[in-house]
């Protein structure tokens, strides 16, 4: 049996409590929420603005007699509850279709701006009033919000020139009338062949003929994928069923992309920009000692350039069909993110590292800087979809790869949507680096709100984790994500004996992490993993080049810190209620009358289905709040560890700030507080918004969520004290949550 198969002392733990709910007040748009000071001026700003936009319909694009404006919201209004969903309703003629920048868009119809002008100077209904005081202005959307962040020149230097023309992901506009769905598929349809060319069928360049019908084989899922038909019409089937699709197109001239951007059909551009490896260097590959069997080892899917180094092929797990043919792909990077993943330690065994042996799932599917073979994102993520499916037991897929383009804080990209509705759909953890430089920020897909985005780290002499690497890229993450959440070793010796600098190496030293801690748990879940990687990272809160830290090999995800106690619990929740989870006290926290000790509370909640790669900044429309109350006196409860306080400060502040939108919530803290009572409570709350997205009415339509939850709590004793408390407190209501262990936990 192998080395990761030692006994745990102390095993992270299973909490089994169910939470209690409580009702919480409602709330809604009322008179106080009427911004007196701002109401007169802006029923007659908006009414003129109205009057204008009607006397100049006539020259704007309109399907089914419709328009898009854009409302922008005042710096004080960006808050969900002051969404202008009144004043815009379907009885006049408009309705909210998507956030948009600092407001909305809103589908009008053509005689409704008239009316809107007229009606937003007498307005008297409460609601109506509310928002009036709160829109900043109204327009049209334009071609230039179809560019975003970049002119219709650099939108078109920054694409890939391909075999027809540019490549280019556009989303069409997601009208909600069905009469304009039908005209805009009309006016979208003549666009082809004399502005836009379709690029070849998905998978065409993937010899599928040739592949490894073996056990694991992608070859039959990827066979249908490939079968599915031409790209364009399986975009227009997609925005007839749901009223929103997007594809990859081919654009010959600048003037055609233009022609396209002011028709009105599209709503979104993005260059459809080659996915790259790091360049590798060059060298010999010396002997490695591997153990003889590793068959009980996890596998890790290693989506790069493949696999040709002899010496690891033995442990290869499965290979897929290869995306990028022989000659064109980038093997010198996919047999270095191999040798790392396979025995990173082994290779830098003057860094501080675990052993922690991983076997190999290879899919070759990026090709060389040099490579005249372009494969566009939409093969790519195809491609995975069928290999994926095909290879349910590999739950840790190494990204070691990036589009070279920064991403947009306002919008995801479209690979980072696709590829976590992919780690959705299959249920992995995408381990993705952040990119290299030259550039400002991080890279495509580093935005994956499914992934762990990894940053590079520079070492110390003695091999411990030191500053910021100069070559990794940094964060914030779009739309408030906190990325990257992780970071390791960028500067490591890879096969061939080279050493390399690149956050493709830091994240190929952080999946076997992932893979040891999945395969350690007895219900692992991609979230609870990549909660645990978080919670356990050597950091002080979230940074934009280190994330929330870096391993250590001294104590590993699925084990208790000396001192310590880790639980672990999943808990299935729903919008408009408050949940809690009572602990008791340990008596190991209660010192000289006071609770002291140290604590850190993390909690990831999956936010599908609520998210939209249409929303811009509000991608996610449903948040967590939680945090560790301590007992105070009577029914009064302070929070131990800290809390996001977002009720308080304006919603750009906390969004800025506090990353209120963000999926991850981590409160961490020492504390020495006096108390009264006996038990501790984790709270937890979901909020959600932009409910007009998904055709919800009200809160009560939407699903419950998933939250995974990880707390540790302890002191400096590195005795067991506060670990064999707990587990006698809580009895029944505990359990290890690792397998094949040889010490159990006792329940008393």
């Amino acid at each position: 049996m192998p080395n990761t198969r030692q006994p745990v002392l102390n095993p992270v733990l299973r909490l089994k409590k169910d939470p209690v709910p409580e009702g919480v007040p409602g709330g809604g748009k009322s008179r106080a929420g009427i911004n007196v000071d701002r109401l007169d001026g802006q029923r007659a700003k908006l009414a003129a603005e109205f009057r204008a936009l009607s006397a100049s319909a006539s020259a704007q694009p309109k399907f089914g007699d419709k328009l898009i404006v854009y409302a922008s919201m005042f710096d004080d209004s960006f808050a969900p509850s002051w969404t202008p969903n009144d004043v815009f309703n379907q009885d006049r003629g408009a309705r909210l279709i998507a956030p948009y920048k600092s407001g909305y868009l809103i589908e009008v119809e053509t005689e409704s701006l008239s009316r809107l002008a007229a009606i937003i100077p007498s307005a008297s209904n409460v609601r109506d009033k509310v928002d009036i005081s709160r829109i900043e202005s109204v327009r049209f959307y334009n071609s230039n919000d179809v560019y975003g962040f970049r002119s219709l020149e650099q939108l078109w230097n920054d694409a890939p020139l391909i075999r027809g023309g540019k490549a280019f992901v556009v989303w069409l506009m997601p009208f909600k009338d069905s009469n304009s769905v039908e005209e805009l598929l009309s006016t979208f349809i003549g666009f082809r062949d004399n502005t836009i060319l379709v690029p070849p069928q998905l998978l065409s360049s993937v010899n599928l003929d040739e592949a490894n019908d073996g056990e694991n084989s992608s070859t039959h899922a990827l066979k249908a994928i490939a079968s599915s038909g031409d790209r364009l019409n399986l975009a227009l089937r997609e925005y007839r069923r749901t009223h929103k699709a997007k594809t990859i197109i081919q654009v010959t001239t600048l003037d055609a992309l233009r022609r396209l951007a002011i028709s009105g059909s599209v709503f979104r551009m993005e260059p459809a920009v080659k996915i790259a490896s790091t360049s590798p260097g060059d060298g010999t590959e010396p002997n490695r000692p591997l153990p003889s069997d590793m068959s009980d080892y996890p596998i890790v899917g290693i989506v790069d350039g493949g696999l040709t180094a002899a010496s690891y092929l033995p442990y290869e797990a499965w290979s897929a069909p290869k995306l990028a043919p022989d000659g064109h792909a980038d093997t010198k990077h996919g047999n270095q993110i191999a040798s790392l993943i396979v025995h990173g330690h082994d290779w830098n065994n003057n860094l501080n590292l675990a052993p922690l042996y991983c076997r190999l799932g290879v899919a070759q599917a990026i090709v060389k800087d040099n490579s005249s073979e372009y494969i566009d994102p939409q093969n790519f993520i195809s491609y995975l979809d069928g290999i994926m499916s095909s290879n349910p037991n590999t739950r840790v897929w190494n990204f070691s790869l990036n589009q070279r383009i920064p991403c947009e804080l306002d919008q995801v990209s479209s690979l980072g949507h696709d590829l976590a509705l992919l780690a959705r759909k299959h249920n992995i953890l995408p381990i993705i680096s952040i990119g290299n430089k030259p550039g400002d920020i991080m890279q495509p897909p580093a935005d994956c709100e499914a992934a762990l985005t990894v940053g590079g780290r520079l070492h110390t002499e003695d091999g411990k984790h030191a500053g910021i690497c100069d070559v990794s890229l940094n964060g914030p993450g779009p739309s408030g994500m906190l990325k990257p959440e992780y970071s390791h070793f960028s500067t490591v010796r890879v096969v061939g004996g080279d050493v390399v600098t690149g956050s493709s190496f830091s994240t190929a030293l952080s999946s076997p992490i992932a893979a040891h801690t999945m395969q350690r748990l007895k219900d692992p879940s991609p979230d609870l993993v990549k909660a645990l990687l978080i919670h356990y990272a050597e950091g002080q809160g979230h940074h934009l080049h280190k994330g929330f830290g870096s391993p250590s090999n001294e104590v590993m995800p699925w084990e208790c810190k000396p001192g310590f106690v880790t639980m672990h619990w999943k808990a299935s929740l729903r919008s408009g209620a408050a949940f809690y989870w009572e602990l008791p006290i340990p008596e190991e926290l209660k010192v000289s009358g006071r609770l002291k000790g140290e604590g850190i509370l993390t909690a990831i909640i999956n936010p599908h289905p609520l998210v939209s790669d249409i929303a811009g900044p509000n991608y996610f429309s449903v948040r967590l709040n939680t945090a560790l109350q301590y007992p105070t006196g009577g029914d009064d409860f302070g929070n131990l560890l800290g809390s996001l306080d977002t009720d308080r400060i304006a919603e750009q502040e906390a969004r800025a700030e506090d990353y209120k939108w963000s999926p991850i919530r981590q409160h961490a803290k020492k504390f020495s507080v006096a108390f009264d009572g006996n038990s501790l409570k984790v709270y937890a709350r979901i909020y959600v918004r932009d409910l007009y997205l998904y055709d919800f009415k009200n809160v009560d339509e939407t699903p419950a969520f998933e939250v995974q939850f990880v707390l540790s709590l302890g002191n400096s004793n590195n005795e067991n004290g506060i670990y064999d408390q707990v587990t006698s407190q809580l009895g029944v209501f505990v359990e290890t949550a690792v397998i094949e262990v040889d010490v159990d936990v006792e329940n008393q």
